[in-house]
């Protein structure tokens, strides 16, 4: 009967043995479906994901090369705007337009050879007010514009309004397609005399540009008439079907010849997409350019190829992938139900070792260098570590079932059971707070305390875990550090006290010097002046009552001897020298036309003396002026005459031009020569020059020299001074 028993309780248990696996297989099926449906719809929805992260980096990277080119195109369409404005600033070509003859033809027509050929452009061309054409780089060709009238031309008409033009159309006497840049000439004054045109190409854009584009790339202007592409059956079609009275409008502007302009067969099917005669879909990207309202750079993608170039990389790559994950998902099966068998058994065994971890956890506990305590929802302790038993200098009977604020100052048993306490049992979670603490021996320390709740199956907090570290000696030495740092604020105030004061001292020792330094200055002006009056007043005039004297006796002496009067003769020539020197000697001490003329006619003298005695080009340019005394005339004007003269000793140079006019602020002076420059780091050079000298008058009347030298392109001297009013 007891074997019976027994065979029939090992036949029950093996019974249920076999219904759990069956049970386990049963789950492992389910699983392996579960598996393979997860794997399929994750790889559909990576497929999706790829592909429209693929789309949008596509279109990022070409919107990023779509501006690069809008760039591009703005400047070479631009790069001749400074051109045009300073031909039309030749004094050859103003000329022409105020006295037309072969001799001002022909200078006119050299020059705008010479801009053809140095900016490679198609053409250059000067227009008279009444928009014929009288100079032109192509003269000579058959398809000349010389007597032509493009009075019907924008760029006409706004450069005659005074402004700068830059125009796309289609010549309509070279039939090519051009960039025209036009920039108004004005006379003496301020009337518009002509109209100057640069003819850049724009097949040399459209070849720069717009040849490596693999997909319709255009230029499209507001009527939709497409200037540039990358196609040649595109061009001087319209991008967009039009209706007639647009038609009209283009053929009426002869900005594109004379049509017909053909529609390109392209139309939108939504706001990204437009789609040919062909019913084929293109991505439609387009962008503005700057500078060029109304003109749009217009790009026109394939969406099936481009569909195809971001789909092929993934089936490529992610294919195989998606197999071997299949495949993997199998053998996982399989090692899921090794798994199950054994996991009654690991249960057990894990139940165990759970058990040797608590064991662990307890010692970890209490031997960690770290105060841990734990308290219960009524903040009553616990479980402590034995280094918080160690540092706090109790026994654990004498802590367990007391209160922890029982531990604490009274603020800071205030501030936990009003303050932290309620926040805390509310989120379960406080960090670094601060608390002082009462040891057995009722010695105070600072922690920082840290706890976190932890809480039953219904979320309530049943216990806590905290952390407190001994922050004593950190505090400490924090207050100590703010105490050093109030003296060292303190010491830094004080220092910048002495600083201020002595800084006045230093800057009424400047001006005082400063002051020193112009009386010094005004003094060898007025010496000068004075010096120059004696020799052209005393001395001249004896010098000329001599002469008055040699010319007598020369022709007394002439019939009765004849050496005599020849040296009568040379000793009137020597008195005309020494005149001549005395007069050079009193205008460089204190010309006589900056006291009677002002600053601009005397440096206007000073350049024509230089001039005539060197044979150097010296140009003087002069624009209106603020009203100034005689101490900033004299001040300017001693440090023109001494650059203009370290130019003609030191840099030989073939050109100086002296320009006088205005900023925002004040007067300013610059002058400029081709010579071969200094090097402005050796001081030595720098003194030689006579520089300081130069600075210090600029200083001592407010203003600022400058100095820019190079061995390649010449000196350039500034000086600005401030006016006041």
């Amino acid at each position: 009967m007891v074997d019976q028993g027994l065979a029939k309780s090992l036949k029950k248990e093996d019974h249920l043995y076999i219904v759990k696996i069956m049970r386990l297989k049963m789950i492992i099926l389910i699983l392996a479906l579960f598996a393979f449906l997860s794997v399929s719809a994750g790889g559909l929805l990576y497929y999706y994901s790829f592909r429209n992260a693929a789309f949008q980096k596509n279109e990022a990277e070409f919107n990023s090369r779509l501006k690069l080119l809008s760039d591009q195109l703005s400047f070479h369409l631009s790069e001749h705007i400074k051109p045009v404005k300073t031909l039309s600033g030749i004094p050859e070509i103003k000329k022409v337009l105020q006295q037309t003859d072969l001799d001002t033809i022909f200078q006119a027509n050299r020059i705008l050879d010479h801009f053809k050929e140095s900016l490679n452009v198609e053409v250059c061309y000067l227009m008279d007010k009444n928009a014929d054409t009288i100079c032109s780089s192509n003269r000579n060709s058959p398809l000349s514009f010389v007597g032509k009238n493009f009075s019907f031309r924008p760029y006409f008409k706004e450069a005659m309004n005074g402004l700068s033009s830059t125009y796309l159309a289609l010549g309509t006497t070279s039939n090519k397609r051009g960039v025209y840049h036009s920039f108004p000439v004005y006379g003496d004054d301020t009337t518009i005399i002509g109209v100057a045109v640069i003819k850049a190409s724009a097949e040399d854009v459209e070849t720069k540009l717009f040849s490596n584009a693999e997909e319709p790339l255009m230029f499209v202007n507001t009527s939709g008439v497409i200037f540039i592409s990358n196609l040649n059956t595109l061009r001087f079609n319209l991008l967009w079907q039009q209706d007639e009275d647009r038609l009209n409008e283009i053929m009426d502007s002869r900005q594109f010849g004379n049509g017909p302009w053909k529609w390109a067969g392209f139309s939108k099917s939504t706001d990204n997409f437009v789609v040919d005669r062909n019913q084929t879909r293109y991505l439609y990207s387009s962008l503005s350019v700057s500078n060029y309202p109304g003109w749009e750079i217009v790009s026109l993608r394939n969406y099936d190829l481009l569909a195809k170039q971001v789909s092929e990389p993934f089936v490529r790559v992610m294919g195989p992938v998606i197999t071997s994950i299949l495949i993997l998902a199998g053998i996982l099966v399989m090692v899921l139900y090794q798994l199950g068998v054994r996991e009654i058994s690991r249960r057990k065994k894990a139940e165990k070792e759970l058990r040797l971890g608590e064991k662990r956890y307890r010692n970890i506990y209490h031997k960690t260098p770290v105060m841990l305590h734990s308290i219960d929802v009524e903040g009553r302790i616990i479980r402590v570590s034995d280094h918080w038993l160690e540092v706090m200098g109790y026994r654990r009977e004498e802590v367990i079932g007391r209160e922890l604020v029982s531990f604490y100052t009274p603020e800071s048993r205030h501030y936990a059971l009003n303050t932290i306490f309620p926040e805390f049992f509310k989120t379960g979670f406080n960090k670094d707070i601060p608390y002082t603490f009462v040891k057995k021996n009722n010695e105070l320390i600072d922690i920082m305390l840290s706890c976190y709740g932890e809480r039953d199956e219904a979320g309530n907090i049943k216990r806590t875990l905290a952390v407190s570290v001994d922050v004593t000696e950190r505090n400490r030495v924090q207050k100590d550090l703010q105490q050093a740092k109030e003296q060292l604020s303190q010491y830094s105030q004080d220092l910048e006290i002495q600083v201020q004061k002595r800084t006045a001292q230093l800057e009424k020792a400047q001006k005082n010097l400063e002051k020193v330094s112009k009386n010094i200055i005004a003094s060898q002006e007025r010496e000068k002046a004075q010096v120059a009056r004696e020799l052209h007043d005393h001395l001249g005039q004896v010098l000329t009552a001599l002469r008055f004297d040699a010319v007598w006796a020369e022709k007394l002496l002439a019939d009765i001897n004849t050496d005599v009067g020849l040296r009568a003769k040379k000793m009137c020539a020597l008195i005309d020298t020494t005149i001549e020197d005395v007069r050079d000697m009193a205008y460089r001490l204190r010309p006589r036309v900056l006291d009677d003329l002002g600053l601009a006619d005397a440096l206007e003298s000073l350049l024509s003396d230089f001039e005539r005695q060197t044979h150097v080009s010296c140009v003087f340019k002069r624009h209106p002026t603020p009203e100034i005394d005689d101490t900033l005339s004299t001040a300017l004007y001693r440090i023109g005459q001494e650059a203009i003269t370290n130019s003609l000793r030191h840099s030989n140079a073939t050109s100086i031009t002296v320009t006088l006019g205005r900023d925002d602020e004040g007067v300013v002076l610059i002058i400029d020569d081709n010579g071969t420059g200094f090097d402005e780091t050796n001081s030595r050079e720098m003194d030689g020059f006579g520089i300081e000298g130069m600075r210090e008058r600029a200083n001592l009347v407010g203003g600022r020299l400058d100095i820019d030298s190079n061995a390649t392109s010449g000196t350039t001297v500034s000086c600005k001074i401030k006016v006041k009013g």
